[in-house]
């Protein structure tokens, strides 16, 4: 993990091995900045690094860590070796279905929970203050649709989406003018390993038409934290779907999202 500071921007990818995390490294790889990717597969991290390093002559150090573990986050933060990072995106995340009485196993939910929303609080504030006294930083934190509405069959989830949602949208203002920028990014479906390990890849909503590719996701959430803005949607027909839920009411809500998560 250890590496020569350099006088390049620092992003710290949380979720780095795959998926939209990935994206994410290769974006601000390509933007000249160097990298501390987080994820439990260091080999697959490694990997990725090499890469990257030799792609755009960055500096890419990896750290394998499981963000649901208590402590999880200060190593990680403890890792940048005093180099605060110029980019945090919190992207690391798990999903889990099935009926919370009866289907999900408590223990899991409780894990979800440790990482959803619990790491990345924790993270953040480790950080954030350091950007603020510093005058400048940026902050993208991964939500979903899913934080929008409730979501029976994926109870947990969606509440923990809910809760990275409203969390950046204080920080945004919390954080005017400070120099600091933070942006919550909620994608709809996506195709990557996140459906396969949250037992939907089966479900209506990942068969429904309209999925914006990872790749695009990133760039979307990339430029939106660029230019300030405290929330993006990515995808027209994700955000005029979000738009009419505005005005469904609640229950009717939960019921289409029921439905689609089965």
């Amino acid at each position: 993990m250890n590496a020569t500071p350099t006088t390049r921007p620092v992003a710290l990818i949380t979720g780095a091995s795959g998926g939209i995390g990935l994206e994410f490294a290769r974006l601000a790889a390509a933007a000249g900045h160097d990298l501390v990717l987080v994820a439990r597969s260091g080999a697959r991290l490694e990997e990725i690094a090499g890469e990257l390093s030799g792609q755009h002559g960055i500096t890419a150090r990896t750290l394998a860590a499981d963000l649901a573990e208590p402590g999880a986050a200060r190593t990680v933060a403890a890792a940048v070796d005093g180099q605060l990072p110029d980019v945090l995106i919190n992207n690391a995340g798990v999903g889990g279905q099935g009926k919370f009485a009866v289907q999900r196993q408590l223990a899991d939910d409780l894990a979800m929970i440790r990482l959803n929303v619990l790491s990345l609080v924790e993270l953040t504030g480790l950080l954030l203050p350091g950007m603020v006294k510093r005058g400048s930083g940026g902050i993208l934190n991964v939500s979903s649709t899913a934080g929008y509405l409730p979501g029976p069959d994926q109870a947990v989830y969606y509440a923990s989406k809910a809760f990275v949602k409203s969390f950046s949208e204080a920080l945004t203002e919390e954080c005017r003018g400070t120099g600091v920028r933070v942006t919550a990014l909620c994608p709809g479906p996506v195709d990557t390993g996140f459906a396969k390990a949250s037992g939907l890849s089966e479900s209506m909503l990942m068969k429904a038409p309209g999925k914006v590719p990872a790749a695009d996701v990133a760039r979307i959430g990339w430029d939106a934290l660029a230019a300030g803005r405290a929330l993006v949607v990515p995808g027209l027909l994700m955000r005029m779907a979000m738009q009419s839920l505005r005005l469904a009411p609640r229950r009717m809500a939960a019921g289409m999202a029921g439905r689609v998560n089965r």
